[in-house]
């Protein structure tokens, strides 16, 4: 059996309420997404998943377009419906000039979009090293020169690594909790 519980603002402890205004307030947002209300029985878990969305999503030198694109491929091919609807809804609001269409193709390895170059790379690998951790040790692949090859730094790829770290972390929480998207994604059509 799954955990579905959530802690709505008014029935939190002042010490989540804490941490859910400071949420909103970082995202410009009237509301806390519905995985972090999953954790407001516990105010240490809460911030510490907090401050590493922070961290690691939020700020950092990556954009936020690629960060979201990997969260959405990691959540695809991990079979995960609200992080898929999640960072899915991120991405298409980031750039409008993509569709759902693009995103799905994206996480099968066919980029048709308009994106960077390094985007494609940094997205197959990252993925590929989160959803199969072990064959970071495949010698025939050196994921930390193709990455340098495409200009990332670095501090770059450890952030990159981190997204990858994060997402299947979030991936493995929501499915633990079955937190619900809510509103229909991917868009329905006309």
């Amino acid at each position: 059996m799954k955990r579905d519980t959530q802690v709505e603002y008014e029935d939190a402890t002042p010490e989540v309420r804490a941490t859910y205004d400071e949420i909103m307030d970082t995202m410009g947002s009237p509301s806390v997404l519905k995985f972090l209300k999953a954790l407001g029985h516990n105010p240490h878990t809460l911030h510490a998943v907090w401050s590493m969305l922070k961290e690691t999503v939020i700020e950092g030198e990556i954009p936020a377009l690629l960060k979201q694109l990997i969260l959405f491929k990691v959540s695809i091919n991990a079979g995960n419906e609200y992080c898929t609807a999640l960072h899915g809804h991120a991405a298409l609001n980031l750039d409008p000039t993509l569709t759902y269409d693009d995103l799905v193709a994206l996480s099968g390895g066919a980029c048709t979009a308009s994106l960077p170059p390094s985007f494609p790379v940094a997205i197959e690998i990252i993925s590929r090293a989160s959803l199969e951790p072990k064959s970071v040790a495949d010698p025939d692949w050196n994921f930390e020169d193709q990455l340098r090859d495409e200009g990332f730094s670095e501090s770059e790829i450890d952030e990159l690594l981190a997204v990858g770290f994060f997402s299947v972390m979030m991936n493995m929480l929501t499915d633990t909790y079955d937190v619900p998207w809510e509103s229909p994604f991917p868009p329905e059509s006309d």
